[in-house]
Order: C-alpha cells, then sequence, then structure tokens
C-alpha cells in the first residue's frame, strides 16, 4: 500500500468531533445524523490535510486522493480501506461528487507564497453545496438555497479565524453572507445551529464558534428556534 494512501487512512481513523460538532450532531434527526456527521469529520479532516501543510504538492496528493476514493466506481471493488469512507459511501449513497467539491475547496487555500491571502470562495460554494445536499437528503429540497447560505456563514467564519486580523476583508465580506440568514425548517435545525454560530462567530471579530461560555446555550437556542 503507497505510503500516502496509509497516511490519510491513518488520519482519517483518529478524526473526532469537536465540542460544537458533537451538540449540533446530537441534535439531529435520524435521517440527518449520519450524512451530517460524516460531512463534518471529512471536513476536518480536509482542513488539517490543507493547514498543516509543510508541502503544498504533498496536500495535493492526499486530496486528490479522497477526492478519487469518493467518485471512484466501486461495484466489484472489496470494502474501502479506511473506516471515514467506508462510513461516508453508505451515509452518502448519492451525492458524493459534493463531497469530493471540497477537498477542491481546501486545496484553493493551499499557500502559493509566503503572502497569499485566503479567499473564501472555493470553500464556500463547496459547504454551501454539502449544506444543499444534505437539504435533499432530508426531504428538505426546497430549502435547498436557504441551507446553502448557512453553509457559506461557516466557511468564512472559519476562515476569518484561521487568518486572524489579517483577514479584515474577509470579515466584511463574511458578516454580509452572514447578515440575514434565512430561517431553516426544523429538519434543518442543526444547519441554522452551525450558520448561526458562524454568524455570532463572525460579529464578534472572528471567535471560535464554541469561544465563550454563552456558546452552548447559544447553539440550543438555534436549535430550538432556528434563528
Amino acid at each position: 500500500m503507497p505510503d500516502r494512501m496509509r497516511e490519510s487512512m491513518d488520519n482519517a481513523a483518529n478524526e473526532q468531533l469537536g465540542d460544537w460538532e458533537s451538540l449540533v450532531v446530537g441534535n439531529a434527526r435520524p435521517g440527518l445524523r449520519d450524512p451530517l456527521r460524516d460531512l463534518l469529520l471529512v471536513d476536518r479532516l480536509l482542513a488539517r490535510i490543507v493547514l498543516t501543510a509543510n508541502e503544498p504538492a504533498l496536500a495535493q496528493i492526499r486530496l486528490a486522493w479522497w477526492r478519487e476514493e469518493l467518485t471512484r466506481e466501486r461495484e466489484g471493488l472489496g470494502a474501502p480501506p479506511d473506516p471515514l469512507l467506508a462510513s461516508l459511501l453508505e451515509s452518502w449513497p448519492s451525492e458524493r461528487k459534493v463531497l469530493a467539491s471540497l477537498a477542491d475547496g481546501w486545496e484553493t487555500l493551499l499557500p502559493e507564497d509566503e503572502d497569499s491571502a485566503f479567499e473564501a470562495g472555493g470553500l464556500a460554494a463547496a459547504r454551501g453545496e454539502a449544506f444543499a445536499a444534505l437539504a435533499v437528503m432530508s426531504g428538505c429540497a426546497h430549502a435547498a438555497s436557504d441551507a446553502a447560505r448557512h453553509g457559506q456563514a461557516w466557511a468564512h467564519a472559519e476562515l476569518v479565524l484561521i487568518g486572524g486580523s489579517k483577514e479584515s476583508a474577509l470579515l466584511s465580506e463574511g458578516l454580509r453572507v452572514a447578515e440575514e440568514l434565512p430561517r431553516l425548517p426544523a429538519g434543518l435545525r442543526p444547519l441554522a445551529m452551525i450558520g448561526g454560530l458562524s454568524r455570532r462567530s463572525l460579529k464578534r471579530g472572528g471567535k471560535p464558534l464554541f469561544g465563550d461560555r454563552l456558546s452552548p446555550l447559544a447553539a440550543l437556542r438555534l436549535g430550538i428556534f432556528g434563528t
């Protein structure tokens, strides 16, 4: 087995949800819970591949492996070599090209030089498409475009947090995107929790989604009221 494939598998096996992610997934209805959990896990993995990359070319190889495995025609193949990949193939029986596009979104953030600045467009589009796909999978296709807005806000909030004070233009853009997030149906409240926490993070200047003692209460309120 190639070393780069083994490394991707080992990292995926160790991936775990953080505090806010666990709370959001715990509030999801059964039909949404598994695909949302796996989306958050693979997004977290792809983020780590990019954000800890010492050599962009090696990160590109690892991203390409995930992109190819997520879109591979698997008829006649054995069980997937990675437990997260196996779970994704089960929880996302269709729409896996959307997951593969997350790799493209994160790849746009690989630095071309030391002065490279983040541009949110690629990741925001990919996370928006993923949230729209979750809406369709949950029987809420009518709310797909609204769900996408929450995914886009999440991307902006994370990139402002990563970039810090260097990303003032990105903060302004994120505030514009998240200013009036649409209300989502009850079945998509976990996505509203992510979007609402992201908006709160942006309004606080790019703080972590769970950056203070009131964050869990804000998340629960979003889960109940959706805004």
